[in-house]
């Protein structure tokens, strides 16, 4: 406890510290390293997955604020949020939004980041379908296949996860994506188009819940695996190989 208290005296008086005495513009860095101290600190576990804050509100100084209030400066910072929460193994309620205020309480380059969950109380009821039966899977309700070739349901395309073909026909071709779905097969309209033979026309695809990439086989004729095991729904992480037919592609961060 003692040594916890410290901790903070510390980063708070510490760091105030040098922003006071060398008085600079807000750095990204600087909001970045707080937010994943908030993460690590302010993760709860339901059920057996692991949730972080998907709500945040950074207060900053009016100068700060002129610079940092853009679509530019938002769209950086929930890339940040979905590769961070993706390489920790968390998971959030809904897709990040973040605030940002200012306040003439607030010096040059110094800010107040608060963050909370989408609901008061991540109930059990919410997350039904995020159960980690093994390690790197969670069960996930099967969707109706015209939701899942509906548009209306594709995000704003921020790049921050990759698939490359590393064996296979097709091998070395590579896709970037991020909250959209993404379609696996044969069939001309798939994002990820692919001419192995022993692929299913829409063999598999992915969506994006809770911030992670779930892969999903789409009733497939042989079948979806993630690193040699077979594979109904599965939660990537980075550095999986998922093998459709005679190909293998690897799910990374980018």
């Amino acid at each position: 406890m003692f040594f916890s208290r410290m901790e903070n005296f510390l980063e708070k008086n510490i760091e105030g510290f040098f922003n006071r005495k060398f008085s600079s513009n807000l750095q990204m860095v600087e909001i970045e390293k707080i937010i994943d101290r908030i993460l690590i600190r302010q993760k709860k576990r339901v059920n057996r997955a692991i949730f972080v804050p998907d709500k945040f509100t950074i207060t900053m100084s009016d100068e700060d604020f002129n610079q940092l209030n853009n679509i530019k400066t938002q769209n950086h910072l929930k890339l940040f949020l979905y590769k961070s929460v993706i390489q920790k193994d968390y998971f959030m309620e809904t897709l990040p939004t973040i605030h940002i205020l200012k306040s003439p309480k607030f010096k040059l380059g110094v800010c107040e980041i608060t963050a909370k969950f989408n609901s008061d109380k991540t109930s059990d009821t919410d997350n039904d379908n995020v159960n980690d039966l093994e390690q790197g899977t969670i069960i996930v309700p099967n969707l109706d296949i015209k939701e899942i070739t509906n548009p209306s349901h594709k995000q704003q395309a921020l790049n921050f996860a990759s698939l490359t073909i590393i064996e296979g026909p097709d091998k070395d071709s590579y896709l970037a994506f991020g909250c959209n779905q993404i379609h696996l097969g044969r069939r001309d309209k798939n994002e990820f188009l692919l001419t192995d033979v022993n692929v299913s026309r829409l063999h598999a695809y992915i969506t994006f819940e809770h911030g992670r990439h779930i892969l999903r086989d789409a009733n497939s004729l042989n079948g979806t695996s993630v690193n040699d095991r077979p594979i109904t729904n599965f939660c990537l992480c980075p550095g999986d190989i998922i093998q459709i037919g005679n190909t293998r592609i690897v799910y990374d961060l980018i």
